[in-house]
């Protein structure tokens, strides 16, 4: 196409213009880009991201894909020329952006993505230091907490554009409000963002830890000290939160305080952290951690065993799960076999059966019927493909283990006790499982 005469390819692009109401689009937009113009980006930006109607779940999608091209264009005006008079227009397509969906179905969250990317590259023309300090503090006390409730603005990202001036004029109008009696999470989260910025401790804890009563709150100390690069008074309230509080998100306090253990050169504290978080709560997952800590020091062989025991003790399940991921197939089946009203589950029981197949393809195959079973205690094609899925692996092993009279006599029983099913029948005969 480079090759072409300049007069043939304005020709096609006339000619694609007066097909594609698109294309025109991007043709005026660029023509105005290149000429400094933003009269006609403005009036796609009106005429592109706002609408009188309600849109449903598909239209929302289809609203905007066709909404795209305005947001490139200011992209692309936000590269070659920040200016106030951009950063207006980038804060009206955000107010358009917002009253859309208001009156949408937003399910998928594509125009909420769109609103998104507006914000951020209003926070971008900003960081060019194009906005008015004052004017800017009051938009984004405005925005945030008169337009709408669910996107944040935050103060810590502003803090260049906003200068000592337009600072002094947010906090105060964030005050006012909080003063005022406003239960707005908008003004709870600036002063939470407003302390951050301050770098002020005390009210960091007291405005996101509240009474440290519970993991949450104290993971969100810990998150405004990473941010302040506070190593010391990271680990401290992650250990702190270990050992005051309890419940499922503990486990990202140990996590935290690993990771402060783990930039500081210290695996061996690391390891003592996730041997304490294992004896304390056992699972798969406390297990594997302890592993990857073990393994940094080449100490496993120290740590398994009472690991295992851990685990064992307190759930079965995840011992299974566990010995299965680290190979022990021989380990898994025992456990998972020594007592007979032991229920596995049915996904586990798959997990076994593969991992038992190649060595005792006969006590697999079992497993896979069992499991085949279960699925077809359900109805809906999902549940037919899931169990078609085990029944291959079931054929795989009856011919490895020479049962393959077996199991096509197992299948002709499971065809005649689900005759009425025809989706079913109709899927094993596709996957050849006559």
């Amino acid at each position: 196409m480079c090759d072409l005469p300049a007069e043939e390819l304005r020709e096609i692009v006339r000619s694609a213009v007066d097909r594609h109401p698109d294309v025109e689009r991007h043709v005026l937009l660029a023509a105005a880009r290149s000429e400094g113009d933003f009269g006609e980006l403005r009036r796609e930006v009106d005429r592109g991201l706002r609408t009188r109607r309600f849109l449903d779940y598909h239209e929302s999608s289809a609203w905007a894909r066709a909404a795209q091209p305005v947001l490139e264009e200011l992209h692309l005006a936000a590269q070659t020329s920040p200016s106030a008079e951009l950063l207006a227009l980038i804060e009206r397509s955000v107010g358009h952006v917002v009253k859309v969906i208001m009156h949408a179905d937003d399910s998928n969250g594509t125009i909420g993505d769109l609103a998104r990317e507006l914000l951020d590259l209003h926070a971008q023309v900003c960081a060019a230091r194009v906005a008015d300090p004052l004017t800017l503090a009051e938009w984004m006390v405005r925005f945030s907490c008169d337009d709408q409730d669910f996107f944040e603005i935050d103060p810590v990202r502003y803090r260049a554009a906003l200068g000592e001036n337009g600072l002094a004029a947010y906090r105060q109008a964030i005050e006012q409000r909080h003063a005022d009696g406003s239960k707005l999470f908008a003004v709870r989260r600036a002063r939470e963002r407003l302390a951050v910025l301050d770098g002020d401790t005390e009210a960091v804890v007291a405005l996101l830890g509240g009474d440290l009563s519970a993991p949450h709150q104290f993971i969100a100390v810990c998150e405004a000290m990473a941010e302040l690069e506070r190593e010391n008074d990271v680990l401290a309230f992650a250990l702190r939160g270990i050992a005051e509080t309890s419940g499922w998100q503990v486990d990202k306090l140990y996590d935290v305080a690993c990771g402060v253990h783990e930039r500081g050169g210290a695996p061996i504290e690391a390891l003592a952290l996730r041997r304490q978080q294992h004896e304390r709560a056992p699972s798969a997952s406390t297990y594997s951690t302890l592993h990857r800590a073990a393994e940094t020091l080449d100490a496993w062989g120290l740590e398994r065993d009472a690991a295992r025991r851990a685990l064992r003790e307190r759930d079965r399940g995840s011992y299974v799960d566990a010995l299965l991921q680290e190979g022990d197939v021989e380990t898994a089946w025992a456990i998972a076999t020594e007592d007979p009203t032991w229920d596995p589950g049915g996904d586990r029981r798959a997990r076994l059966a593969q991992a038992r197949e190649a060595t005792h393809p006969e006590e697999a195959l079992s497993l896979y019927m069992l499991v085949a079973g279960e699925e077809l205690l359900q109805t809906g094609r999902r549940a037919y493909a899931r169990a078609i899925t085990i029944l291959k692996h079931a054929r795989r092993a009856a011919s490895a283990s020479e049962q393959d009279h077996w199991f096509s006599d197992q299948l002709l029983d499971l065809r005649e006790q689900h005759r009425r099913r025809p989706a079913l029948i109709q899927m094993l005969d596709k996957a050849k499982l006559p």
